[in-house]
Protein backbone atom coordinates (compact mmCIF):
# COMPACT_ATOMS: atom_id res chain seq x y z
CA UNK A 1 0.00 0.00 0.00
CA UNK A 2 1.41 3.64 -1.15
CA UNK A 3 0.10 6.70 0.62
CA UNK A 4 0.32 10.01 -1.08
CA UNK A 5 -0.39 12.69 1.31
CA UNK A 6 -2.34 15.56 -0.33
CA UNK A 7 -2.24 18.03 2.39
CA UNK A 8 -1.79 18.00 5.75
CA UNK A 9 -5.58 17.00 6.26
CA UNK A 10 -6.06 14.47 2.96
CA UNK A 11 -4.01 11.27 1.38
CA UNK A 12 -5.17 8.94 -0.85
CA UNK A 13 -4.37 5.31 -2.05
CA UNK A 14 -5.19 2.38 -4.35
CA UNK A 15 -7.29 -0.34 -3.52
CA UNK A 16 -7.41 -1.29 0.22
CA UNK A 17 -7.25 -4.59 1.86
CA UNK A 18 -8.35 -5.37 5.37
CA UNK A 19 -5.00 -6.11 6.31
CA UNK A 20 -3.84 -2.87 4.89
CA UNK A 21 -6.96 -0.91 7.31
CA UNK A 22 -4.90 -2.06 10.28
CA UNK A 23 -1.60 -0.24 8.89
CA UNK A 24 -4.28 3.12 8.14
CA UNK A 25 -5.27 2.78 11.73
CA UNK A 26 -1.90 2.79 13.16
CA UNK A 27 -0.94 5.80 10.99
CA UNK A 28 -3.44 7.74 13.27
CA UNK A 29 -6.03 7.99 10.40
CA UNK A 30 -9.73 9.04 12.11
CA UNK A 31 -11.35 8.54 8.51
CA UNK A 32 -11.51 6.22 5.60
CA UNK A 33 -13.73 7.00 2.17
CA UNK A 34 -13.84 4.48 -0.44
CA UNK A 35 -14.57 6.00 -3.91
CA UNK A 36 -14.49 2.49 -5.80
CA UNK A 37 -17.87 1.18 -6.75
CA UNK A 38 -18.14 -2.44 -5.26
CA UNK A 39 -17.18 -5.20 -8.01
CA UNK A 40 -15.28 -2.73 -10.36
CA UNK A 41 -12.01 -4.36 -10.13
CA UNK A 42 -13.70 -7.79 -10.30
CA UNK A 43 -13.74 -10.81 -7.78
CA UNK A 44 -10.09 -9.60 -6.25
CA UNK A 45 -11.71 -6.12 -5.07
CA UNK A 46 -12.15 -6.61 -1.64
CA UNK A 47 -16.28 -6.10 -1.01
CA UNK A 48 -17.24 -2.43 1.12
CA UNK A 49 -18.87 -4.27 3.54
CA UNK A 50 -16.28 -6.37 4.77
CA UNK A 51 -14.02 -3.17 4.89
CA UNK A 52 -16.23 -1.42 6.18
CA UNK A 53 -16.69 -4.30 9.23
CA UNK A 54 -13.12 -3.88 9.05
CA UNK A 55 -12.38 -0.51 9.95
CA UNK A 56 -15.52 -0.34 12.55
CA UNK A 57 -13.86 -2.99 14.68
CA UNK A 58 -10.36 -0.95 14.08
CA UNK A 59 -12.39 1.91 15.40
CA UNK A 60 -11.75 4.15 11.66
CA UNK A 61 -14.52 6.15 10.78
CA UNK A 62 -15.42 4.55 7.16
CA UNK A 63 -17.88 5.77 4.40
CA UNK A 64 -18.62 4.83 0.99
CA UNK A 65 -18.99 6.93 -1.75
CA UNK A 66 -18.85 5.35 -4.84
CA UNK A 67 -17.86 6.80 -8.15
CA UNK A 68 -17.41 5.68 -11.16
CA UNK A 69 -14.07 6.63 -13.06
CA UNK A 70 -15.01 10.02 -14.81
CA UNK A 71 -18.10 10.61 -13.62
CA UNK A 72 -17.78 12.73 -10.22
CA UNK A 73 -21.56 14.20 -9.71
CA UNK A 74 -22.16 17.16 -7.27
CA UNK A 75 -24.08 14.62 -4.37
CA UNK A 76 -20.24 12.81 -4.31
CA UNK A 77 -18.64 16.06 -3.95
CA UNK A 78 -21.31 17.10 -1.34
CA UNK A 79 -21.17 14.36 0.49
CA UNK A 80 -17.34 14.36 0.69
CA UNK A 81 -17.55 17.69 1.94
CA UNK A 82 -20.31 16.63 4.75
CA UNK A 83 -17.82 14.18 5.64
CA UNK A 84 -14.63 16.13 5.95
CA UNK A 85 -16.77 18.66 8.13
CA UNK A 86 -17.30 16.42 10.52
CA UNK A 87 -14.29 14.68 10.67
CA UNK A 88 -11.48 17.09 11.80
CA UNK A 89 -8.33 14.61 11.84
CA UNK A 90 -6.41 13.04 8.98
CA UNK A 91 -8.60 11.45 6.39
CA UNK A 92 -7.56 8.46 3.93
CA UNK A 93 -9.83 8.28 0.70
CA UNK A 94 -8.92 5.68 -1.79
CA UNK A 95 -9.82 3.93 -5.27
CA UNK A 96 -8.51 2.22 -7.77
CA UNK A 97 -4.71 4.55 -7.88
CA UNK A 98 -5.91 7.31 -5.86
CA UNK A 99 -6.59 10.34 -8.78
CA UNK A 100 -10.47 9.56 -7.99
CA UNK A 101 -10.01 9.83 -4.30
CA UNK A 102 -8.13 13.12 -4.82
CA UNK A 103 -10.15 14.92 -7.88
CA UNK A 104 -13.55 14.62 -5.47
CA UNK A 105 -11.73 15.81 -2.83
CA UNK A 106 -10.34 19.11 -5.04
CA UNK A 107 -13.58 19.57 -5.74
CA UNK A 108 -14.98 19.47 -2.31
CA UNK A 109 -12.00 22.06 -0.98
CA UNK A 110 -13.29 24.82 -4.24
CA UNK A 111 -16.66 24.43 -4.50
CA UNK A 112 -18.19 23.75 -1.15
CA UNK A 113 -16.32 26.38 0.71
CA UNK A 114 -13.66 24.30 2.62
CA UNK A 115 -10.99 25.67 3.90
CA UNK A 116 -8.23 26.09 2.43
CA UNK A 117 -5.32 27.85 4.42
CA UNK A 118 -2.67 27.26 6.48
CA UNK A 119 -1.29 23.71 7.30
CA UNK A 120 -4.91 22.13 6.52
CA UNK A 121 -4.22 21.86 2.71
CA UNK A 122 -0.36 23.13 1.99
CA UNK A 123 1.85 19.98 1.64
CA UNK A 124 4.87 19.17 4.55
CA UNK A 125 7.57 21.24 2.36
CA UNK A 126 5.65 24.03 2.83
CA UNK A 127 4.01 24.62 6.45
CA UNK A 128 6.45 22.07 8.48
CA UNK A 129 9.89 23.81 10.28
CA UNK A 130 12.98 22.15 8.70
CA UNK A 131 15.60 20.34 10.48
CA UNK A 132 18.70 22.57 11.50
CA UNK A 133 16.85 26.02 11.93
CA UNK A 134 16.90 26.46 8.01
CA UNK A 135 12.90 27.88 6.70
CA UNK A 136 10.48 26.05 5.12
CA UNK A 137 9.47 26.72 1.07
CA UNK A 138 6.67 29.41 1.84
CA UNK A 139 9.50 31.26 4.42
CA UNK A 140 12.38 30.84 1.87
CA UNK A 141 10.10 32.29 -0.40
CA UNK A 142 8.45 35.13 1.02
CA UNK A 143 11.94 36.06 2.11
CA UNK A 144 13.01 36.18 -1.46
CA UNK A 145 9.84 37.95 -2.76
CA UNK A 146 11.08 40.28 -0.22
CA UNK A 147 14.31 41.46 -1.63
Amino acid sequence: MEIKKIDQRFSTAGQLSEADLETVASQGYQLVINFRPDGEGGDTQPANAALADKAQTLGLAYAYVPVVPNQIQPAHVEQVSKLLSQHKGPVLGFCRTGNRANNVYQQALHTWGLPESDSLTKPDCCCQPQQNGEQNLSSRLLGWLKR
